[in-house]
């Protein structure tokens, strides 16, 4: 829990005030208005797939760390994540925050009053329940695309 409160402080303090972070910001709201006011595009997507590859990496080590190295393990843990990163709305940050506790607390809340079988089903159907009412999650941003 310190580890990823650590590198969720630190991704924030990123995005929020270094000149990479900013970029990166840029070129996912517009990216041709990026790459007209010079941003050099390659070079942020090749930065953020490092960054990408550092979370994965440092993320399978705390899992391995913690659960040791099953793959039938992991590969629920990774459909746990869908849920979560819907939820919250892909644009937010603090969304998937808010929609790792929400899913975490269904779960718990699942299989302790109710039953211990339907605690990996009951993430998918709030999912799609709260989808029906807002299509881009509790905190995804509706973009209108104006031509």
């Amino acid at each position: 829990m310190i580890i990823g409160t650590l590198f969720l402080i630190l991704f924030g303090l990123f995005f929020k005030f270094s000149s990479q972070g900013i970029y990166m910001r840029s070129i996912a709201h517009n990216q041709r208005a990026a790459l007209s006011l010079g941003v050099h595009v390659k070079r942020v997507f090749v930065l953020s797939w490092a960054i990408a590859a550092l979370v994965a990496g440092m993320s399978g080590m705390v899992l391995g760390i913690i659960n040791g190295v099953n793959v039938h393990d992991l590969s629920a843990i990774g459909l746990k994540v869908f849920p979560v990163v819907i939820l919250g709305g892909l644009d937010s940050m603090d969304g998937a925050i808010i929609g790792g506790i929400i899913i975490g607390l269904l779960e718990t809340f699942t299989g302790g009053y109710i039953s211990p079988s339907l605690r990996d089903v009951v993430p998918y159907i709030v999912l799609v329940l709260i989808l029906l009412l807002k299509p881009y999650g509790l905190f995804g941003l509706k973009e209108i695309e104006r031509v």
